[in-house]
């Protein structure tokens, strides 16, 4: 099972293609034909090698499974996010004597706000507001659930660009193919279709 330091160390290598594919990726043209999904297009006499797309394959099942903690493990990933959270909200007491009650109530909202976010992103959203590298928020006090989620959406937003590139590419069909205006069948997931591209939310 990974670690949160493995984790961190894979991050880096996720951000970047290989040169041909960044190349490929920029190069794409668009059809849109009434009734049907956007079609991506290569240019002419250019198209994905088989060993390409299982690269791709591969790279965005490590993807996803990176950006939602799925490579830690439901389990680790819970206790992961609550012994963060728990440390944020001790480092920054509510003001006035909280009940244990208000305690809980106040840790189950920052479990809702981020609990199907990848721990290492609440880990680096958290350590951004402690820092006070942050553009909006009084850094004197925790970051509103609200806030944390959408600092732990920017750690995340990269990667979920890689995502859409390569979903970009997986669809993407020759130019003579896409002028055809016949239905195109996929047999990308559902969830990696490019009118679905948010496919981590």
């Amino acid at each position: 099972m990974a670690t949160e330091l493995q984790i961190r160390e894979q991050l880096d290598t996720m951000r970047s293609l290989p040169q041909r594919l960044e190349r490929l990726a920029r190069s794409l043209g668009t059809v849109q034909w009434p009734g049907q999904p956007m079609r991506m297009n290569f240019p002419s006499g250019m198209e994905l090698t088989d060993e390409e797309r299982k690269w791709i394959d591969g790279r965005l099942r490590a993807l996803q499974a990176i950006v939602t903690g799925e490579n830690l493990g439901t389990g680790e990933c819970s206790k992961a996010r609550l012994s963060l959270l728990t440390k944020l909200l001790l480092g920054f007491p509510a003001a006035g004597a909280a009940t244990d009650k208000a305690a809980d109530a106040r840790l189950g909202f920052y479990l809702e706000a981020v609990g199907d976010l990848a721990p290492w992103a609440v880990d680096a959203a958290i350590k951004r507001w402690v820092r006070g590298d942050v553009e909006n928020g009084n850094v004197d006090f925790a970051p509103s659930p609200g806030a944390l989620r959408r600092l732990c959406e920017a750690e995340l937003e990269p990667y979920r660009a890689v995502v859409a590139k390569l979903i970009r590419l997986q669809s993407a069909v020759p130019i003579d193919r896409a002028m055809d205006p016949a239905p195109i069948e996929t047999d990308l997931p559902v969830s990696w279709r490019p009118q679905h591209l948010r496919v981590m939310p």
